[in-house]
């Protein structure tokens, strides 16, 4: 027997199921008026210290390995968006600013195809594209605007011109390119305590109840998410980073996690095998008495944490707790390692019926697999460095472990 075995195996005592507490309500007002809603996985991947998006780091678990995901929408007008483009394949060409911080902080990226590759090989031209969103500025979300034509706008949170335009090489030291604004209408959306749903401030972007745009601040200037009605009763919310990592807003008092994990949830079954008690779990828990319904993570407050003001992205995220315990919301996180064997991708369909595929249930606890179990990290890096055509580039490395 493998020792992984030895360990599953171990005896733990059984326990119930914990009662969730009443989903708080979000007051999303009706509508008839549906998006179709693709995710798209931009080929992104990203290896991160943990210490700048988490705390406490779990021993075992001082990287974090990210996927990157992006959202077509298609709203019944025709009128075709994007919700973030993940980074561009030639991440080189960045701003030199941005190229160095990439240098200085992430030991692994590569970016397999470009939004543009992936969007034409699923049959979308990037001429019907009215709206590219960004969640916020930051390189693996923006991509190459400059790729799409002159009469998609560019639609931002608050704060974004007055801190990111110009850009290079107007202003030498610039995090954005002058291409990506260049002959475009850049339109910088305001947001009123007077409409929320939930706890975010929210905005009606095609004025119909279709898509909302929702102020979520905390990680970055100007940072949004959105929320996509798929059928009359349900929705896909689009988080941006809101947070990194599905152990920062998981489990919860609402969400608890159950006694066992559910056989539908896609487990590493090289590393778990199936029943899995929650104990298997919940013993790396930093907070043993409310391992079951207090999520993992809070926001990093550390020396170069990558939430600019981490008081006010914890209220975020603990905001999204409430989407999350909707039965009627599907949480989509950029970065949900948890979605990626769940979810039909582009273009091999869309989102429109997660709930009657049992999406939630399934994806909801994937993010068990990405945990550091008994010390030991979860495997190996979602890449092996910085790469350049598929192979490893050591010259612009500066402390990839060997």
């Amino acid at each position: 027997m493998s020792k992984q075995s030895v360990s599953q195996s171990s005896s733990h005592a059984p326990v119930a199921d914990i009662e969730a507490k009443p989903a708080p309500a979000l007051n999303i007002p009706a509508s008839n008026t549906t998006v179709r809603v693709s995710i798209i996985n931009t080929t992104t991947d990203i290896v991160c210290p943990s210490n700048g998006f988490i705390n406490p780091v779990l021993k075992g678990g001082d990287y974090l390995s990210l996927p990157t995901f992006a959202f077509h929408v298609v709203h019944p007008s025709g009128k075709e968006l994007m919700f973030d483009l993940g980074g561009r394949k030639d991440y080189w060409n960045w701003s030199p600013a941005t190229f160095e911080s990439v240098q200085k902080l992430i030991p692994g990226l590569n970016v397999e195809k470009g939004i543009d590759e992936i969007l034409k090989e699923g049959g979308v031209s990037l001429q019907s594209i009215n709206s590219i969103v960004w969640s916020h500025w930051h390189w693996d979300h923006t991509g190459d605007p400059s790729l799409f034509p002159k009469h998609a706008e560019l639609v931002v949170g608050p704060g974004f011109k007055k801190n990111f335009m110009p850009g290079y090489p107007s202003q030498p030291r610039a995090v954005m390119l002058e291409s990506d604004f260049e002959g475009r209408n850049v339109r910088e959306i305001s947001f009123s305590s007077n409409f929320k749903l939930g706890r975010y401030e929210a905005h009606d972007f095609y004025g119909d109840g279709s898509f909302y745009l929702l102020n979520v601040p905390g990680h970055a200037i100007g940072h949004i998410s959105a929320l996509a009605r798929t059928t009359p009763d349900t929705f896909v919310f689009m988080g941006g980073d809101v947070c990194h990592f599905g152990g920062s807003f998981r489990p919860s008092e609402f969400s608890p996690m159950p006694a066992e994990i559910p056989a539908g949830v896609p487990l590493d079954r090289k590393r778990f095998r199936a029943p899995c008690p929650c104990a298997l779990f919940t013993e790396c828990h930093p907070n043993q008495e409310k391992a079951r319904t207090e999520p993992y993570y809070k926001v990093s407050a550390a020396e170069g944490s990558w939430y600019i003001d981490p008081e006010t992205a914890q209220e975020s995220i603990n905001k999204l707790e409430d989407f999350d315990a909707d039965p009627n919301v599907l949480v989509c996180i950029a970065h949900d390692e948890g979605l990626l064997e769940v979810v039909d991708w582009f273009p091999n369909g869309s989102l429109n019926d997660w709930k009657k595929k049992g999406w939630k249930e399934q994806s909801q606890w994937g993010f068990l697999n990405a945990l550091p179990v008994s010390g030991k990290p979860p495997g190996p890096w979602i890449t092996p460095g910085l790469m350049k055509d598929g192979k490893r580039m050591k010259e612009w490395e500066k402390f990839v472990p060997s």
